[in-house]
């Protein structure tokens, strides 16, 4: 029979740590377990908690730690609406299944004791109750490189979408922008989630770039500046929800930051007659963006090393306010995005040697550029 249920009612009180101090930076998490990976297929026991789904025996462990080993249940917070989680311990001595029930007024969230940057997330992920084992007009999603905001969280989430929809594995901004990587077009992915059963997702997160699959199939890429933040398990708001993780890893591959661009800065001050070059600069091969903040109608450009256009992009005039304008990339594709949305994307045929900014009236302020921090040796 399961072990008894923990849940965070047993911990709210006297021990309750908001952090870890165990856990506190991006760089951490040095020591990384063995856990078997698992493939869907069981149904709900009957006293309502979801069963794991089976162990493969066929795959090689995979170099990641168990979420619960690492950071214990109690120090993770709730957030947002009072859902109900408990943690069920495995009966086999595996990892444990995370369990969030409403119903909830609004949205309600299990949230990390500290931020991670560049790691792959795997976990298998069932909506359903006894009275609705579909998980009908439920819905949940993974929080990742979100923040706390107003009690509750902010920040991007990997959806878990069971409507006619069927847009689980894409990527939403909760209490931001919405929608960035929907699935429209992607047939594949739309029938990637099972109904009633378990589904199990992978998130990958590595700089500036997101990567989803649901059951093997390739769901979303986005490119974004934001580089790190809280893990977080959601509880859907209205509607009785109930939503089961289980055997979550994590796998932490480091960081990236943006740091203050002032070496190698050029401005250009001498350009052609009639050339309105305003800024720019030199990135080398650790570099996987630039942002500053501008003002005035422009164009930003991304160069090779012999001064080749890799991609050219147009934005209007924010004024009066200056506008956040960031080009990010990984490998061989990247994205251009004004105040968080992206207004292009590029692939990059060869590497980035220089960023350009022109603009006949514009201004450029507090530039910064995105590099890559590994983990600590030892």
């Amino acid at each position: 029979m399961p072990q008894p249920l923990r849940t965070h009612d047993d911990f709210i009180g006297s021990a309750f740590p908001r952090t870890g101090a165990a856990y506190a930076g991006p760089l951490a998490l040095v020591a990384l377990l063995a856990a078997a990976p698992f493939t869907p297929g069981c149904a709900s026991r009957a006293d309502g908690i979801p069963a794991q789904p089976r162990a493969t025996e066929q795959l090689a462990p995979v170099r990641a730690a168990r979420l619960f080993d690492a950071m214990p249940f109690d120090t993770w917070r709730p957030l947002g609406a009072p859902a109900r989680f408990e943690l069920v311990d495995a009966t086999d001595g595996g990892s444990p299944t995370l369990v969030g029930r409403g119903p909830i007024p609004a949205n309600g969230f299990l949230a990390s004791p500290r931020e991670f940057g560049d790691f792959r997330l795997a976990v298998s992920v069932k909506l359903g109750s006894p009275d609705n084992p579909r998980g009908d007009k439920m819905n949940s999603g993974i929080q990742i490189r979100s923040a706390e905001k107003d009690g509750t969280v902010a920040g991007l989430q990997v959806e878990v979408d069971p409507t006619k929809r069927a847009w689980s594995g894409g990527i939403y901004d909760e209490r931001g922008r919405a929608w960035l990587a929907n699935l429209e077009g992607n047939d594949a992915a739309r029938a990637a989630f099972r109904h009633g059963e378990w589904n199990r997702y992978e998130i990958e997160c590595i700089g500036p770039r997101i990567r989803t699959r649901v059951n093997g199939v390739a769901c979303a890429e986005w490119f974004d500046p934001i580089v790190s933040g809280l893990l977080a398990f959601q509880v859907h708001g209205g509607p009785a929800c109930e939503v089961a993780f289980a055997a979550p890893t994590l796998e932490v591959l480091g960081a990236h930051a943006w740091m203050p661009l002032s070496e190698g800065v050029d401005p250009a001050a001498a350009p052609a007659p009639g050339a309105p070059s305003v800024w720019q600069c030199a990135v080398d091969a650790a570099t996987r963006g630039v942002r500053v903040e501008v003002g005035g109608a422009g164009q930003i450009s991304i160069l090779d090393a012999r001064g080749g256009v890799l991609a050219d992009v147009s934005f209007a005039d924010g004024a009066p306010a200056l506008l956040s304008l960031a080009v990010v990339w990984l490998e061989d594709r990247g994205a251009v995005l004004l105040e968080g949305r992206r207004v292009a994307e590029f692939a990059l045929p060869s590497p980035p040697a220089r960023v350009r900014i022109t603009g006949g009236a514009c201004v450029v302020r507090e530039p910064e550029r995105l590099v890559g921090l590994a983990l600590p040796c030892g």
